[in-house]
């Protein structure tokens, strides 16, 4: 019989420990690669940069499992003896590589050698603590594993907002069921009720009854139809435009339907008297006059009698470079629309002038179709909101924070406006701020005002309302600042009245360096482009903050939820809390700033 064999020694089963600082990595990746306006808030500290404390803490916990993994696995000896050197390289290549991809990925996040650093010096800590823990107590690995873990959850922040609620925001604004938040269908006041709603769960105290600031205003709608068409006679060549895309109403359209023949404007009217005379003679109520963008902004140079003679064309149809939608508070005479150019077809020359190419002279009439049905409204009412949280030391100075809630509503039946960029950005900001304020541990020393505009997209109406009827002191305020068009940051913001005010400017950009809020601030001076202009002219200081890069989408209908990165919101917001802090929106007790200037813009003379 074969002798038996002894039966082998069974392998000693160790612990997976590489999985700790494996799946501590992967934590580590998802949060510094996830978009930045999905990032939670994270508190303020003055002796310490949070985002520094954090990138040092994220990188001890990871040192540290990585240290305590390699010490512990027997496959590759050396990698355990020289543990330390090797958790401090590795650790630095993996804070590096985590830098560039936030770079390179575009998430509104950006590398910085200062967190390197940070990650740096805390994979250096945590390997330096590991090694003195190791001499004076070889067996502590479990003791160790815990207080790693405990200071990780340290690190995280004590509070989170809800990672989507802005964006939640801006898609409600955006919805087709507030029709562009504009005059047809209550679209701006569905947008207020809503808007209404938000404030009263954040039991802001109202400026006026139910928040609402009325006022009236006259503005020109397109409730009905709209329709615009080409077509060659005896030939099959025609062409319909999609509106929205393709083709929009001009503001003051007027209602009509109109089938006539096209005329193109010569732009020899502007220079020989002889075309203009033979312009005088054309039957113009039986014609479309087409014309160029660039032509239409020249045509108060022609003589009166040939501006009157053009004003009488049964309608009109100008080619833009881009749609640009606006409102208008007066109708022409006609319907115009404005074409985009790059949807005018190549054969329309050829009908009109022939085939220069071959000589083929012109023999074909080309027929325009235009319908617009446009409703001018007098005295439309609408309102602005207010609110505040009362300060708890200074409730008598304020500071405001304000936002335009309007947009450009719909035209035509198919067509609206979403406005998601501007500037349902801006208000998902000031809602973000409000909750900020409104809760107990936030509670302003001075007060803080929050005003949501009516009116902005019909010429500053709502904020010149308000100047003209304040709900609160015009003297008293010691801040405002306007947030719209604040849905991208991929190249940082503009900050206007930046050039004006210099000193509070100079302080926001130094919170901005030391925090790494946004990749850039930009000064500009003057400009009459948003709500901060009536208060500026009466004498506040006001900043109107609006971010750069992204979606170049504005007044059109692609402004749509989908096409914002939000890359700057997270840091806007921050940078926006942050300056108000420090003018006195900071809790009593963290107060940094409640003797400090007072800024005062100059009043500006009356504008003739």
């Amino acid at each position: 019989m074969p002798t038996a064999q002894p039966p082998k020694p069974a392998l000693e089963a160790r612990p997976a420990y590489a999985a700790l600082p494996l799946l501590w990595a992967a934590v580590v990746l998802v949060l510094t690669l996830t978009p930045a306006n999905e990032m939670p808030r994270t508190p303020v500290w003055e002796l310490l940069s949070f985002d520094t404390a954090a990138h040092a803490g994220v990188f001890v916990v990871l040192a540290g499992l990585s240290w305590f993994s390699l010490r512990r696995q027997r496959r590759w000896p050396r990698l355990a003896h020289h543990a330390g050197l090797v958790v401090l390289g590795g650790s630095i290549l993996f804070g590096g590589l985590i830098e560039v991809l936030q770079v390179a990925m575009r998430l509104g996040r950006h590398g910085e050698w200062s967190d390197l650093l940070s990650d740096s010096l805390g994979a250096g800590l945590a390997v330096g603590v590991a090694a003195t823990a190791r001499r004076v107590r070889p067996r502590g690995g479990a003791a160790w594993v815990g207080m790693l873990l405990v200071a990780a959850l340290g690190a995280a922040p004590a509070r989170a907002q809800s990672r989507h609620q802005a964006r939640r925001t801006i898609k409600a604004l955006a919805a087709p069921g507030l029709y562009g938040r504009g005059y047809v269908n209550g679209g701006e006041h569905k947008a207020a009720a809503y808007l209404r709603q938000r404030l009263q769960a954040l039991k802001l105290t109202p400026l006026a009854p139910n928040y609402a600031q009325p006022f009236t205003l006259d503005v020109n709608t397109f409730p009905g139809e709209l329709a615009a068409y080409i077509r060659v006679e005896g030939s099959h060549a025609g062409l319909k435009w999609r509106i929205g895309p393709s083709c929009i109403a001009a503001p003051n359209s007027g209602s009509g339907n109109v089938k006539a023949r096209l005329l193109l404007l010569d732009t020899a009217v502007f220079t020989r008297p002889a075309v203009q005379a033979r312009y005088l003679r054309v039957p113009w109520p039986q014609r479309v006059l087409l014309l160029r963008a660039a032509d239409a902004a020249r045509l108060s140079r022609l003589p009166p009698a040939l501006q009157q003679c053009l004003n009488t064309a049964a309608a009109w149809i100008t080619v833009v470079p881009k749609l640009t939608a606006s409102l208008a508070a007066e109708q022409a005479p006609q319907p115009r629309v404005e074409v985009l150019a790059q949807r005018m077809p190549l054969w329309l020359d050829q009908a009109i002038f022939g085939d220069t190419a071959t000589g083929t002279p012109k023999g074909r009439t080309v027929w325009a179709g235009v319908r617009v049905e446009a409703k001018l409204l007098r005295k439309y009412p609408t309102q602005n909101l207010a609110a505040m949280v009362r300060g708890t030391t200074q409730p008598d100075s304020f500071l405001v924070v304000s936002a335009h809630y309007d947009h450009l509503g719909t035209m035509g039946k198919h067509a609206y406006f979403p406005g998601a960029n501007d500037n349902a950005s801006g208000v998902a900001m000031l809602l973000e701020l409000a909750a900020h304020y409104a809760r107990p541990e936030n509670r302003p020393a001075y007060s803080v005002v929050f005003l949501l505009f009516g009116g902005e997209e019909a010429g500053l109406l709502g904020s010149g309302y308000f100047v003209a009827h304040p709900l609160v002191p015009l003297k008293r305020i010691r801040f405002l600042v306007n947030l719209d068009l604040l849905g991208t940051g991929e190249l940082g913001a503009t900050v206007v009245n930046g050039r004006v005010l210099e000193a509070p400017y100079r302080r926001l950009v130094a919170l901005n360096e030391a925090h790494h809020y946004l990749p850039q601030l930009a000064p500009r001076g003057r400009a009459a482009i948003s709500d901060h202009f009536p208060f500026s002219e009466a004498g506040v200081p006001a900043f109107y903050l609006y971010t750069r890069g992204g979606s170049p989408a504005y007044h059109d209908v692609n402004d749509l939820p989908k096409a914002l990165s939000l890359a700057g919101f997270a840091g806007t917001t921050r940078l926006v809390r942050d300056f108000l802090d420090e003018l006195g929106a900071a809790p009593a007790a963290k107060a940094p700033a409640l003797a400090g200037p007072h800024f005062r813009l100059p009043l500006s003379k009356p504008r003739r």
